[in-house]
């Protein structure tokens, strides 16, 4: 019995020393972390030491030994006191202190400490009094919405351990100007640096692959973005509103035109033309669809010219085209998205082709100049809101084809004052203003 305790007595021994050992590497892998950049050549060589320590044959007691010689300020109480003063600001944090969980709204400055390896989704939404946050290298995570509206961020570095930028991470945070992003960083998510909007400079590495939808939409004091060699996705809307966007001359997938247009080859999608563009756009041959927001606010675009490769128009895709009178859509567009061309305050005349089955919502709503429209016999659809306050139109025609009309899609067209439908048409609330006489055929 006295050799089965003894024996029980060294196993637990045994284990603690190789639970020990494991947990002391991991502190010094969080000093190597937090003291060295990775450019820095002592980074390496650090890694190197704790490698060699690791593979030694020794026992766990010896080795632990070796730990505190070769690395003495790594058992430090640094990262623990940034923990504890963290956790006096009242930021909490998971069980394993790990991951960053919430921080108060009435903080102005915060350390993370560098046990921190994820920044928790929604972790600093709305710090509105936030002016300086420090990032440890040992955060590789910064999540959905973690910054979002950190209106008085003015700056932030982004540590070369960071992978991945969340959904909205940095959502209108209004007086961002700067960020250079590390070249450990290979997504920008969706909406990551929406609406800041005196952004002036953005650095995006070669390390990125993808860019998200709308990542840089709103950003109207960005005035140049260059998207290096190795991004293969954009999504839609990302660059809604920046000044100027280059291409890498290395990059395979994305292409610039003459007049600044971002354009998608692999796919053949038209995704962005710059809000300054002034006068006539003319699509290039082979585009077969105008993303959503492509054309969205360019004030003084005057006309384009869509080419017969094009089947989809997308949402919003002119939105807000002010000076945009009249616009002739081929007969190979299929598709025409939601608030297509809301907003086109000027335009007058738009003959929708008969390869067109489905006017999207809000497709033409405000277009408070539109005098006439002509439906084909091709649409079975007519979204909601589709010529919402379009005030000026006073005839239109709806061919037997069209089996919906949604709610409110004539609200506002004062001047409609009869209109006649196919018998069978299911018509939605509103759909016609009140002063208009409905006649089913």
């Amino acid at each position: 019995m006295k050799k089965l305790a003894l024996f029980a007595t060294l196993f637990a021994v045994v284990t603690a020393f190789a639970g020990n050992f494991e947990a002391e590497c991991q502190k010094v892998e969080m000093w190597i972390a937090e003291t060295f950049t990775k450019a820095n050549p002592s980074f390496r060589l650090q890694h190197n030491i704790l490698r060699r320590i690791r593979n030694t044959k020794g026992s766990d007691k010896e080795k632990i030994a070796a730990l505190h010689s070769k690395f003495p300020k790594a058992f430090g109480e640094g990262w623990k006191s940034k923990l504890a003063a963290a956790k006096q600001q009242g930021i909490t944090f998971s069980s394993d202190n790990k991951t960053l969980l919430k921080c108060p709204k009435n903080v102005t400055s915060v350390v993370i400490p560098s046990c921190v390896t994820t920044i928790g989704a929604n972790a600093f939404g709305w710090c509105v009094n936030l002016t300086s946050v420090t990032i440890p290298n040992s955060v590789t995570t910064i999540g959905d919405w973690a910054f979002n509206g950190c209106e008085n961020l003015t700056g932030i570095t982004i540590p070369y351990s960071v992978t991945t930028i969340g959904d909205n991470a940095f959502e209108a945070c209004f007086n961002l100007t700067s960020i250079t992003l590390p070249d450990s960083v290979t997504t920008i998510g969706n909406y990551a640096f929406w609406g800041c909007r005196n952004l002036t400079s953005v650095t995006i590495p070669n390390s990125v692959t993808t860019i998200g939808n709308c990542a840089f939409a709103g950003c109207e004091n960005l005035t140049s973005v260059t998207i290096p060699d190795s991004v293969t996705t954009i999504g839609e809307a990302a660059f809604q509103k920046v000044q100027k966007v280059q291409v890498s001359a290395g990059n395979t997938v994305f292409k610039e035109d003459d007049s600044g247009a971002l354009l998608d080859m692999k796919n053949n999608r038209l995704l962005y033309l710059p809000g300054g563009f002034r006068g006539e756009y003319i699509v290039l041959e082979g585009i077969t669809t105008i993303g959503n927001h492509a054309f969205s606010r360019c004030k003084n675009l005057t006309s384009v010219t869509i080419p017969n490769s094009v089947t989809t128009i997308g949402g919003s895709a002119f939105h807000g085209c002010e000076n945009l009178t009249s616009v002739t859509i081929p007969n190979s567009v299929t598709t025409i998205g939601e608030g297509a061309f809301s907003w086109c305050v000027n335009l007058t005349s738009v003959t929708i082709p008969d390869s067109v089955t489905t006017i999207g919502n809000h497709a033409f709503s405000w277009c408070k100049n539109l005098t006439s429209v002509t439906i084909p016999n091709s649409v079975t659809t007519i979204g909601n809101y589709a010529f919402f306050e379009c005030e000026k139109l006073t005839s239109i025609t709806i061919p037997g084809s069209v089996t919906t009309i949604g709610e409110k899609a004539f609200w506002g067209c004062r001047y409609l004052t009869s209109i006649a439908i196919p018998r069978r048409c299911e018509v939605g609330q509103d759909a016609f203003p009140e002063n208009c006489k409905v006649i089913r055929r």
